[in-house]
């Protein structure tokens, strides 16, 4: 039986919150942060049916009042990282997934032997009044916060009611009554593709309808790990553990045009530009990566990328950048460019390319 407690906070619209929080003529105001394309957009812009990713022109058509901020992206993620050093002072196990979100198991606060539900709640509730309130105090910025058993059932729990709000699944009952009748979109890892196979594969479209499906044909059509995964979280039996030692899993650097771009000097100078960056990230990380990503998207926002993983791993700038133009010689047609971006992944830290070294030995 499982008697963790989870909490998984998500900062409230957060690149655009800390905007409005900065410049008192941007509260109450519909913004967007992003320049090219909508990176967060306010709770008022949403209002409008402003998203992120959306061509920024597009939201301009939605909302022509919109205010655009561009964004600073570095001020950003010191804030985050402010609001994760803060939750380290309360909180012993945590995971945080990105910059404004993350996960707390809160079980030594809350769970007791032989406690009333009623108790249990009404501790679960001060908790989260006192959380909400200590990130408020120190940085002047509203989370909204989900209670679960699992760490699924926190996630889901916190986009119940944003923004600024919280919601409590009390058991797995209470769960599987509150998901049943929504679209299965609801579920973390039933993105767009997955969400379009089940339907057309099982005219599937509420998770009420996926309990019909069996687990063996779920495996069949998704695989071992995937099939069981969705069996298993629609029915509240999925306990990932809080990752404590989460490490980064990929990073990367990309940038959206003013104006579609065609000349192959200016893209691979900002290929060079980015890849700089990344290499000098490295170094100060102490880092070291095996593979190498180029991602375009064109005129017609279709978008493609081309990896590369090397036999060992690197930080050296001309390496990458080499093996960034290999990428991008192979994906570059004649269309102009909109979007061009570098990520690297597989990434290893020093202590352990010593140990390699040391095995080598």
């Amino acid at each position: 039986m499982n008697n963790k407690i989870y909490l998984h906070y998500d900062m409230d619209a957060f690149f655009a919150s800390i905007e409005q929080r900065d410049n008192p003529n941007l509260r109450g105001k519909a913004i967007a942060v992003g320049s090219g394309v909508v990176t967060t957009a306010s709770y008022e812009a949403r209002k409008f049916g402003i998203k992120s990713a959306m061509a920024m022109a597009n939201a301009r058509k939605l909302c022509p009042h919109l205010k655009v901020v561009y964004p600073r992206k570095n001020f950003y993620f010191a804030e985050g990282k402010k609001i994760q050093d803060l939750i380290r002072k309360i909180i012993k196990i945590y995971e945080f997934t990105s910059v404004d979100e993350g996960y707390l198991d809160i079980t030594q606060f809350i769970f007791a032997e032989n406690q009333t539900e009623i108790k249990k709640i009404s501790k679960i509730k001060r908790f989260i009044k006192k959380f909400k309130e200590y990130i408020y105090k120190n940085v002047n910025l509203t989370c909204s916060v989900g209670i679960g058993f699992s760490k699924v059932s926190a996630k889901i729990a916190s986009d119940a009611n944003k923004p600024n709000g919280f919601f409590i699944f009390k058991n797995k009952n209470h769960f599987m009554n509150y998901i049943s009748e929504k679209d299965f979109s609801i579920i973390p890892g039933i993105g767009k593709k997955t969400k379009e196979i089940l339907n057309f594969h099982f005219g599937v479209t509420k998770v009420s309808q996926l309990y019909e499906i069996s687990k063996d044909e779920l495996i069949k059509k998704f695989g071992a790990s995937k099939g069981e995964y969705i069996y298993d979280v629609i029915r509240g039996e999925h306990f990932a553990k809080i990752n404590v030692d989460r490490k980064r899993k990929s990073y990367g650097y990309e940038i959206t045009f003013s104006q579609n771009v065609d000349e192959i000097y200016e893209l691979q100078e900002e290929i060079k530009a980015q890849v700089k960056k990344i290499c000098q990230k490295l170094k100060e990380q102490k880092e070291f990566v095996k593979t190498v990503t180029v991602k375009i998207k064109y005129s017609d926002f279709a978008v493609h990328t081309r990896s590369k993983t090397l036999e060992n791993v690197t930080n050296d700038e001309k390496l990458m950048y080499k093996i960034a133009l290999e990428n991008f010689n192979y994906l570059i047609k004649k269309d102009e460019v909109r979007l061009i971006g570098i990520y690297v992944s597989n990434i290893f830290k020093r202590s352990y390319i010593q140990l390699k070294l040391i095995d080598a030995t």
